[in-house]
Formats: structure tokens, sequence, C-alpha cells
């Protein structure tokens, strides 16, 4: 079936819920960022591992970077609670092709853990793929160790599609892995998130 690409925005839509907003990171998340990837617990079964200074910045300055190329095909998301400007963790979304994205790093501060804003985040990211760049599929994988965040990807509407294993050298581990993915019809059946001002 032949499809015409949707052209990526320009600049980054609004995407927010009742209790989270999705923003382009900036180089003054550092010390919001430390809290979430320098946290050696919370990033333990990532694939980049707990970061110091160092990294976090280069990987803000990376998502800086990318935001502003043109076409662009990276989207590194700070995830913040409604009201509030500091992240709390964040979500990537990587453009593949015209039709594919993969999704990955999702982090979110552990006192956060279970407070409801993880599905918001996944559903975000989502929309940003199939409503606003026209992708028909995301896919993404998840340590299988990690079970908190093989649920949440779940939650996010994705199915499991099999296992893998795989070197990460920035991390210095390597993991076994299940690979997961979702459809843009499977995402538009979701239940849409209350929106900002909602009861």
């Amino acid at each position: 079936m032949n499809r015409t690409p949707v052209h990526p925005p320009t600049t980054l839509p609004v995407l927010e819920t009742a209790l989270v907003r999705l923003r382009d990171h900036r180089a003054d998340d550092l010390d919001a960022m430390r809290l979430v990837w320098g946290d050696v617990d919370g990033m333990r079964h990532l694939s980049t591992g707990a970061m110091d200074d160092t990294r976090i910045r280069r990987r803000l300055d990376e998502a800086v970077a990318t935001a502003a190329a043109a076409p662009r095909r990276h989207y590194q998301l700070a995830a913040c609670l409604q009201g509030d400007d500091r992240p709390v963790g964040g979500i990537r979304l990587d453009v593949e092709d015209a039709t594919t994205g993969y999704s990955g790093v999702f982090t979110m501060a552990r006192h956060l853990r279970g407070s409801g804003c993880a599905p918001d985040i996944g559903w975000l990211m989502l929309k940003l793929a199939f409503a606003e760049l026209g992708l028909t599929r995301v896919w993404s994988m998840a340590s299988l160790e990690n079970t908190d965040a093989v649920r949440a990807i779940t939650r996010f509407g994705f199915s499991p599609t099999g296992e893998t294993e795989r070197y990460f050298a920035e991390a210095d581990t390597t993991m076994r892995l299940m690979t997961l993915e979702i459809l843009a019809d499977t995402w538009r059946a979701m239940p849409v998130p209350a929106g900002p001002g909602a009861a």
C-alpha cells in the first residue's frame, strides 16, 4: 500500500494531559535529570546504566541538537508534572522510516512510580508518533528482569513480539530483552486521558 508520509511538525506540538506534559529537553535540565538518570537503582535495567553529570550533560546536548535538526528524527522528551516545568522523567521516540518508530529510555523519578503518570507519558509519546508524525507502528524493548517496565509498556498498549539478547557498551552489560510493538489502530482505540483542567 502506498502512503504519503506526514511531514514532521517544525515545532513540537502541545503534548499534555491533566497529569503530565512532554516538552523538549533543555541544557538547564541537568539538576532535575540527575535525580532520574543518575539514580543507580532506577537506571539499573536500562541500556545506559546510571549516568554521571558528564554523560547527562552530553545526553541533554544531543537532545537539544537533534531537536533542531531538519527533518527531525529524534525526540528525547522531558516529562513534567502539570504546573511544574522541572522534568521528573522522560521518554524517547526515534523515527526509523515513514511508517515505523522506536521508543525507549522511558524513565521516571522513583517517588512518582505508581502515581498514574506513566500511562499518560506513554499515551502522549504515541500521540506524537501516530497523530502528529503519521507513523503506523512503534516498537520497543525492555529488560526481562525489569518487570515494572514491561508492565508499564504493556499498559501503553504494546504487545510482546519476541525476545532477544544484546550487548550495550554504554552500560557494559548484556541484557535479555522483550521486544514489543503497537500499531496506530490499537492506540486510536485506547481511552484518551483527561486533559488539562479536567475535573
